[in-house]
């Protein structure tokens, strides 16, 4: 058991590193400036919610999948990670939305106020679809650029100080608490004779939460009075230096057109 979660957690810690070394590709949204690809793929997330059409849903998706490609992520692992995660809980959410209880119509399946109906089927499919499509939208962020870029591209677009510091000790706190617990795990099956009963199980697992929260806050403590010491001010620098290009307003307005063409496609599906 030890094992495996060691491994779970050693997993986890070289996707991150994979997708940093994805992030320095020659992909069509790394070649972006990060302000402009946050705010336009942030312009493609608010015109999400607007939509109310499944097929426009849909092209969005579908936009989402090309960009990916075009930006050297695997469609397939792209795919999987967004549906396995995303879909899985957006079908939870939706689920209730489809039953006549709370969308009641013509009854497609079932009997009552647990079946299911044509207009809560509807609803529920467009809010898995809107919350797979945000998804989506926000990983193609979050492998594309790396993370000091789009610290430093929230601070120059007047992102509050406090909440680009509070994204930046998060991310760092838990990678550090990753190798914490990766290493707590090993320490302890190559100290281990026997796998130990489940109550005794259970109270180490316990134990070591306890010690791993308790970790996280004096570290979070002590690594914020260091900032402090060595006169941290609120700014976020960057070692890329941030520069719009001519390519960036083609983009720019290449995904408004984009954007109005959906809303347009959505309101003509939608009558």
């Amino acid at each position: 058991m030890a094992r495996r979660t060691a491994a779970a957690i050693n997993g986890a810690l070289a996707e991150l590193l994979e997708n940093e070394d994805l992030a320095r590709t020659s992909g069509l949204l790394q070649g972006l400036d990060p302000r402009t690809r946050l705010g336009t793929i942030a312009l493609l997330a608010v015109t999400v919610s607007f939509l109310h059409s499944l097929p426009a849903i849909v092209l969005v998706i579908a936009a989402t999948m090309v960009l990916a490609a075009a930006s050297g992520v695997s469609v397939v692992s792209f795919s999987l990670r967004v549906w396995t995660t995303a879909g899985f809980l957006a079908v939870l959410l939706a689920a209730p939305a489809a039953t006549g209880w709370i969308s009641p119509g013509r009854e497609l399946l079932g009997h009552g106020a647990l079946s299911v109906t044509s207009p809560g089927l509807l609803i529920a499919t467009r809010l898995m679809l809107r919350v797979v499509a945000g998804a989506g939208i926000g990983l193609l962020v979050v492998w594309t650029t790396r993370w000091t870029d789009l610290l430093g591209a929230l601070t120059a677009l007047r992102v509050p100080d406090v909440i680009v510091a509070t994204l930046a000790m998060t991310q760092q706190q838990i990678v550090s608490l990753m190798r914490t617990v990766e290493n707590i795990h090993l320490a302890r099956e190559s100290r281990m004779l026997s796998l130990g009963t489940a109550a005794e199980n259970r109270g180490w697992v316990v134990g070591r939460m306890a010690f791993v929260a308790t970790k996280s806050f004096k570290t979070a403590d002590d690594v914020y009075d260091a900032m402090l010491a060595r006169g941290f001010s609120g700014d976020w620098p960057t070692l890329r230096r941030l520069r719009m290009t001519a390519r960036d307003g083609v983009w720019a307005l290449g995904l408004v057109a984009f954007c109005a063409m959906t809303l347009g496609v959505d309101r003509l599906v939608a009558r």
